[in-house]
């Protein structure tokens, strides 16, 4: 048994901290929480560490991230040539992610790659995975980071050309394994700005959102502009990540804004908006003259949503160019949090008990709780007054086992 004594617990809930907590870990589970008077003795052959006011909380969620990415050439790596995403598996649980979201990325490899993490004979965070993208051909990302490479394309691309065509990928993808469906709507983009690109057609979104929901599965959807987004909501989406496109040419109508997040919030739909893959590359949108750029509209918009009350969970894009795993979320929440006017305990609830309820694993992890998964992050200071004392990691655990100790060596 593992024990951590006098802990600042911040359990994911959006609750307040509670100082002086002990946490027993029985194998990979949390077994017992307690403070004060409540808190529970450690047995005498249970190793103690005394966090001596150190935070403890959930290990954090990343619900956008492509395990794949490379600078060039253009495309996404494959297991092999990752070293079975050796670089993502690190730099994740260094920085405390514990689980991440495959959001687009080879599908046989982001599945084996799970399934080893999964069984224990790969060191990563836990994945979540969608395999293939359904998006249209010769579009965005295909033709944009892709570069139309042929083995990306093959391997991380679905390309329905008709309603039938749609439901039958799906079928395949589900079948392989996958844990929900992503759909890309995407009608422009910052490396091509200022032309346009016919987005998936109506009746061929129809279907594969029908078919996985027939199929009780999750579907997330990018998406670039607020009317297809609406269109998208209506149609049952689960999901919406980004929402503002980096290229955008034609700002839409504020009045669609307004629409899209009281339908989201009526029908309950999620809102990822990935802050820091748009900072990452907001130089590139005020070269090219592009009239959103992240501080004028992008922002704006995202605080939009947020005061309108649309739920939110917490990813970045990591994988893309220059978005590195595990830091880049640090910053995402950062965002929410100075830039939001998320109170940094919300922000936290967002990469935790929030993802874990978009990935489908909230009855695993997410939150810190008697039989709950032991997948914790500790850090120095409190995070809930101080945001950024996520980046003074201390210790990770992911299932009760300790993968990063910057604290004992």
């Amino acid at each position: 048994m593992l024990a951590f004594t006098n802990a600042n617990l911040i359990d994911g809930t959006g609750s307040a901290p509670v100082a002086g907590t002990t946490v027993l870990l029985e194998g990979k589970e949390i077994a017992v929480v307690g403070s004060g008077a409540s808190a529970p003795a450690a047995p005498d052959d249970a190793t103690v560490i005394d966090l001596k006011g150190k935070t403890l909380m959930p290990g954090l969620i990343d619900s956008h991230a492509h395990l794949g990415g490379r600078d060039y050439p253009p495309g996404l790596d494959s297991a092999k040539n990752s070293f079975e995403y050796a670089p993502m598996r690190d730099f994740a649980l260094a920085a405390g992610v514990t689980s991440i979201r495959s959001c687009g990325d080879f599908l046989d490899d982001t599945l084996s790659t799970r399934d080893k993490i999964n069984d224990g004979s790969l060191r990563g965070p836990r994945l979540i995975c969608s395999g293939k993208s359904f998006q249209k051909k010769d579009a965005h990302p295909s033709r944009t980071v892709w570069g139309n490479d042929p083995e990306t394309c093959e391997n991380a691309g679905a390309f329905p050309d008709s309603p039938a065509q749609a439901r039958e990928l799906v079928r395949e993808l589900v079948a392989a394994g996958v844990d929900y469906i992503k759909i890309i709507v995407a009608d422009s983009f910052i490396f091509i700005y200022p032309e346009y690109i016919e987005p998936l057609a109506d009746d061929v979104l129809e279907a594969i959102i029908d078919e996985a929901h027939k199929l009780g599965t999750w579907v997330m959807c990018h998406v670039d502009s607020a009317p297809d987004a609406i269109k998208l909501v209506r149609m049952g989406a689960d999901e919406i990540n980004h929402l503002i496109s980096m290229g955008i040419a034609e700002l839409p109508d504020e009045a669609a804004y307004d629409e899209l997040f009281r339908l989201m919030v009526e029908k309950g739909t999620w809102f990822v908006p990935t802050i820091t893959v748009v900072r990452t590359y907001n130089h590139i949108i005020v070269e090219k003259g592009a009239p959103a750029t992240i501080d004028d509209y992008f922002i704006p918009h995202y605080r939009k949503a947020y005061e309108a009350g649309v739920r939110m969970g917490c990813g970045c894009d990591s994988g893309a160019p220059a978005v590195l795993w595990g830091p880049s979320l640090h910053a995402e929440l950062k965002e929410y949090v100075y830039n939001l006017g998320m109170p940094a305990l919300e922000a936290i609830k967002c990469a935790t008990q929030n993802n874990a309820i978009i990935l489908g694993i909230d009855d695993k992890v997410g939150t810190i709780k008697e039989g709950m998964l032991a997948d914790i992050l500790i850090v120095d200071g409190d995070p809930s007054k101080r945001i950024d004392d996520l980046d003074a990691v201390s210790m990770v655990l992911k299932e009760g086992s300790i993968v990063v100790d910057n604290m004992l060596s």
